[in-house]
């Protein structure tokens, strides 16, 4: 797993990653952070989320798609990952089993042969524990190297 500072979206654009991923609370409202930026940008991860039932628990650990262009007009994919129910609150909201059973869905599937760039997912708004997502990041990144995949974690800066 490879760790840069940048911007995500930006590098999104410029061609960089054909997926990225970024979490999002249950209540369809991406209004803070990158989620918010992603709503502004992209309508269509919005609208993505609001096909989905607000407030729904079930969506844990599941994720909505949609797709964007890029400068060069490729397509990439934009993951709208339901990894916390609750919006922040300046506590720990972050769903790691939710998580996890993300990642785990993705090793067999053709998200692993992506170039995926992640936010820092998780231990933002959300309150995540940083060590531990990094340690499920890494192993994730591990097991999709395998199938051609990459991780990229883009800390904003």
């Amino acid at each position: 797993m490879k760790t840069i500072k940048g911007d995500l979206l930006k590098l999104a654009h410029d061609g960089q990653f054909n997926v990225i991923v970024h979490g999002c609370n249950c209540f369809n409202t991406m209004g803070g952070g990158i989620a918010r930026t992603i709503r502004e940008l992209y309508p269509q991860a919005y609208a993505a989320d609001c096909e989905t039932v607000s407030g729904d628990k079930n969506k844990l650990g599941t994720a909505t798609v949609s797709k964007a262009n890029n400068a060069r007009g490729e397509e990439f994919l934009i993951v709208n990952a339901y990894t916390q129910y609750n919006m922040s609150t300046g506590e720990d909201v972050f769903e790691y089993d939710a998580f996890q059973k993300l990642l785990d869905s993705w090793v067999d599937s053709p998200m692993a042969e992506a170039n995926i760039g992640f936010p820092m997912i998780g231990m933002g708004l959300a309150g995540g524990d940083s060590k531990r997502i990094l340690t499920m990041l890494r192993r994730f990144s591990k097991d999709i190297k395998k199938h051609g995949g990459s991780v990229t974690m883009v800390e904003f800066g």
